[in-house]
């Protein structure tokens, strides 16, 4: 053979591994996990068991933006309050949408306003008071989640959602569930937003470096503060996706995608020290956690199964990613 094929095939598989390590490592990962319960449990690469997994994971995905987007920021910044905030979304919209797609609007307003208000405070006091954001998140989650519990006072949580929102979350088009799609179309307007404006390149260049960003005239408050807004929003809106997936809203119903949601940043190989973003690993770090969740659920682990697995990923991640820190 040609040496300098041989050469040029090999820079080529160098350069591919440099560029693409992480994602490479993620779908080797899924693809293991479904050889594992192919043949652990049986009937696990199905075609209905893969998108059943597609659909879950969406969820995962679409929560994990809002930790992306406030990780991408710097400043140590984790958005612990994003359960919490869809939470109220659903609570506080199920009675307004009362299964009537006419009243959709409003509960977008009430989404809107619930997302900017909880992305607003979390935003300012992470931002401008220099609070530590899992402190100032955390804090906000259980304020959240009081005036959740104050709000329905124990009773039952009455109203349902619109069918748009039932057709978007809960329904398929064919045999392909429409959060998928809708997923889709979130990643190409996300890394549009990301890598083809100056909000996106500011965003990254604060995280990365808040000196030289501050030296190049970007203001690193303002830049975090709006992270946090957009987190907000987005976990609001995420709470209309979820009464419409599972037709009514309760207590806690958003609190379960706190953790998965963080997991899937770190597994997609997104550096919790900021200045980057790929919302592509992202999305397969959730398809990874979805899958696992799968398997041990399968395998009679159940929810602890579940936990356990998540948290001895997150070690094994943390730890390879601290031994080969991202170069700045």
């Amino acid at each position: 053979m040609n040496p300098a094929i041989t050469n040029t095939r090999s820079n080529f598989f160098e350069i591919a591994w440099s560029r693409y390590k992480k994602s490479i490592v993620v779908i080797l990962l899924i693809f293991l996990l479904f050889i594992a319960g192919e043949v652990l449990v049986g009937n696990f690469l199905s075609f209905g068991q893969l998108l059943l997994t597609m659909k879950l994971a969406s969820y995962i995905a679409l929560f994990a933006l809002c930790q992306m987007i406030v990780i991408a920021a710097g400043g140590g910044g984790l958005d612990l309050s994003v359960g919490y905030t869809a939470t109220m979304t659903a609570v506080l919209t199920a009675s307004i949408m009362d299964g009537q797609n006419s009243n959709l609007w409003m509960a977008i307003l009430v989404a809107l306003a619930v997302g900017i208000a909880v992305g607003f405070a979390n935003g300012f006091l992470a931002a401008y008071l220099k609070l530590p954001a899992l402190v100032v998140t955390m804090a906000m989650a259980n304020i959240v989640q009081g005036i959740v519990n104050a709000y329905t006072k124990g009773a039952d949580i009455t109203g349902k959602p619109s069918p748009i929102l039932q057709i978007i979350a809960a329904k398929s088009t064919g045999i392909f569930p429409n959060v998928v799609f809708l997923l889709i179309v979130v990643a190409i307007i996300t890394m549009i937003l990301l890598y083809k404006t100056s909000w996106g390149l500011k965003l990254f260049g604060v995280g990365s470096n808040e000196i030289a960003a501050y030296l190049s005239g970007v203001d690193a408050k303002i830049v975090r503060w709006v992270a946090f807004v957009v987190s907000g929003v987005l976990a609001s809106l995420m709470g209309l996706l979820l009464i419409g997936n599972l037709g009514l809203a309760f207590k806690d119903m958003g609190s379960m995608y706190v953790m998965p949601s963080i997991a899937a940043t770190v597994v997609g190989g997104i550096s919790l020290d900021g200045g980057e973003g790929n919302y592509f690993n992202v999305i397969l770090g959730s398809i990874f956690l979805q899958t696992l969740t799968n398997l041990l659920i399968a395998l009679g682990w159940g929810d602890a199964g579940k936990w356990i697995g998540f948290g001895i990923v997150l070690y094994v991640l943390l730890i390879a990613y601290v031994r080969n820190p991202r170069s700045r």
